[in-house]
């Protein structure tokens, strides 16, 4: 299986697809909220940035868009799945809370360092979230001791893990860099349920001079049922950075 994935990466992509560059670390704020809004985090002071994720069919599969203001904490987020839910959160004037525009009793609050602090939606009025060296590390509800999520970090603050609880699954995300120059792709992706393998994907990418992607190639792989399927997909991104002046 994995063989079949790393001669099928090197196709996608057009001219040369590079590691990203050593450059700058993940600010904790843009990390932990990728993980709670599932969009791929960033490097730099990013001001807007947009994702979109393609399918065979060349039609978005989902597409992640947001707005961060000069501290680097969130202003505004929208998100849209083909045939799943959608989100648009808009950060109140004057205020850490951003309030769904499409059902306005949904909310995330945030405090003066940009942490998710509570999120009022049906199913997550309950949750704790824990943090370490400003990055969000668990999620646990407030009546107990359940824990619902764990992330993990790379040294640089790149999301890599994620660890989700439940009563009949245990499932874990995990997404391992490039290690070796002659390794065929940039991340590979592997997704545990209760142990067993149902999930893999392998990226490369293309880079801007800050080191976030402009395109990437993502061919993944996975098994339900005992059956296996394949897709190509491909992510563009487009993003724009304050500059020193600001």
């Amino acid at each position: 299986m994995k063989k079949t994935l790393l001669c099928l990466i090197l196709l996608p992509l057009t001219g040369e697809a590079a590691q990203a560059p050593e450059v700058l670390p993940f600010a904790p704020a843009m990390a932990s909220l990728s993980n709670e809004l599932a969009f791929d985090a960033l490097r730099g002071r990013v001001k807007t940035f947009e994702q979109i994720l393609y399918g065979e069919d060349s039609l978005p599969l989902m597409v992640a868009k947001g707005r961060f203001d000069k501290s680097g904490c969130l202003v505004e987020y929208e998100r849209s799945e083909r045939g799943g839910e959608s989100m648009h959160l808009i950060r109140q004037a004057g205020s850490d809370t951003l309030v769904s525009a499409l059902d306005k009793r949904n909310t995330v609050v945030l405090d003066k360092h940009c942490q998710i602090v509570s999120i009022t939606s049906p199913g997550v009025e309950h949750r704790r979230y824990l943090y370490r060296d400003g990055l969000l590390v668990k999620v646990k509800d407030t009546r107990d001791a359940w824990v619902y999520k764990e992330y993990f970090y790379t040294p640089e603050g790149m999301p890599n893990t994620m660890v989700m609880y439940g009563e009949q699954h245990d499932v874990l995300m995990a997404t391992e860099p490039k290690r070796k120059l002659e390794e065929p792709w940039d991340f590979l992706t592997r997704g545990l349920d209760n142990g067993r393998l149902f999930y893999l994907a392998a990226k490369k990418c293309r880079y801007d001079d800050v080191g976030n992607p402009l395109e990437c190639a993502n061919i993944v792989e996975t098994q339900d049922g005992g059956k296996t399927a394949q897709e190509r997909q491909q992510i563009r991104y487009t993003t724009t950075y304050y500059s020193q002046k600001d």
